[in-house]
């Protein structure tokens, strides 16, 4: 009898570690999405993203990473890990009052940055365009804003397709080709940055944010 009761204790003591086991691997597959993407938003937090004074500017809300800067004061919210050939899917929506929003993505660290938004210094729209002033070719290299006129839709969700290869950029604005441009001070990797520009009160929401490695 007590060997019949301690074998059934240790069924189901072995059956309780497979089953915290599966809700694990279940909980890290909710951060992975199908054919190699994985999504750098998860549902725990935002620590896999570090910045200075974080919980200031940024937090998790409904699954979606928000960055508010009352102060306008700038920040940018960083990857812990650092990313070389990639593609990267990021959905966003700019909740700022008013039209001035000054936001973006950089790629491989502070080189190179795709603009979301107005840009400061231009004052003009130029979401999808790589900004890279230590290139030598012009802050903006390439600037199609009638093409980022027609794609960009303010006030919605847009999503930005940015594809990374050696020193190869290509970026798409809601499916439309914005940018092709190949860096000159480019590393070779970086992390991931989700900006809010200094000098205006804005709010910006990241619904997606999700990548894939590209082979060579």
């Amino acid at each position: 009898m007590k060997k019949t009761t301690l074998a059934l204790t240790l069924c189901l003591t072995l059956g309780l570690f497979a089953s915290l086991a599966i809700a694990d691997d279940h909980g890290k597959k909710t951060e992975k999405a199908e054919d190699g993407w994985t999504s750098l938003i998860h549902e725990d937090g935002l620590g896999n993203w570090e910045t200075k004074n974080k919980d200031t500017y940024w937090k998790l809300e409904d699954g979606r990473i928000v960055g508010e800067n009352p102060d306008k004061k700038g920040s940018v919210l960083w990857t812990e890990d650092e990313y070389g050939d990639y593609e990267l899917v990021v959905e966003y929506l700019n909740q700022t009052a008013g039209d001035h929003y000054d936001s973006g993505v950089y790629l491989r660290g502070k080189s190179h940055q795709v603009q979301i938004g107005i840009s400061g210094s231009l004052r003009v729209d130029l979401t999808g365009c790589i900004y890279c002033p230590k290139d030598g070719n012009g802050a903006y290299p390439q600037q199609p804003r009638e093409k980022v006129k027609e794609a960009h839709k303010n006030g919605e969700w847009n999503m930005l397709r940015l594809v990374t290869k050696g020193k190869n950029i290509k970026t798409y604005l809601n499916g439309e080709l914005i940018n092709d441009y190949d860096g000159v001070k480019y590393p070779d990797k970086g992390k991931i940055g989700l900006q809010l520009h200094g000098g205006v009160h804005m709010k910006m929401a990241f619904k997606t944010v999700k990548i894939k490695a590209l082979e060579d």
